[in-house]
């Protein structure tokens, strides 16, 4: 069984993983077929991940206009949800957990600028 400890680091990784996912979908100037290069700059290690690669591989030769990257964000929000109900918070509090320095870091590795508001 899981620490709580364990519960909230793997709640955490699934809500970045979805947010990097997110921002790379959102910027206009990545198409599809790039996404395999884009999340080799991920620091969390996404192109690492296999599952990740070969979903995007699968997406990209399925002809997925997303590259099935919205199936992978749906899947790593469902463990978000999952791991917040067995820590009984709201993923508003995990969210303003994070350190906004990790974030900007994060969304500029998709090529993203976080705005004040974000």
């Amino acid at each position: 069984m899981l620490s709580e400890k364990e519960v909230c680091e793997r709640a955490e990784y699934c809500y970045l993983i979805c947010l990097q996912l997110n921002w790379m979908l959102s910027n206009e100037s990545i198409p599809p077929e790039k996404y395999l290069e884009q999340i080799r700059k991920s620091s969390l290690g996404l192109a690492e991940d296999e599952f990740i690669v070969m979903s995007i591989e699968e997406g990209l030769k399925s002809g997925l206009g997303d590259g099935g990257v919205n199936n992978l964000i749906l899947m790593y929000e469902s463990f978000v949800h999952a791991f917040c109900e067995v820590m009984q918070t709201d993923i508003e509090d995990l969210r303003d957990s994070l350190p906004r320095e990790a974030l900007v870091t994060l969304a500029a590795e998709m090529g993203v600028e976080l705005g004040a508001d974000s």
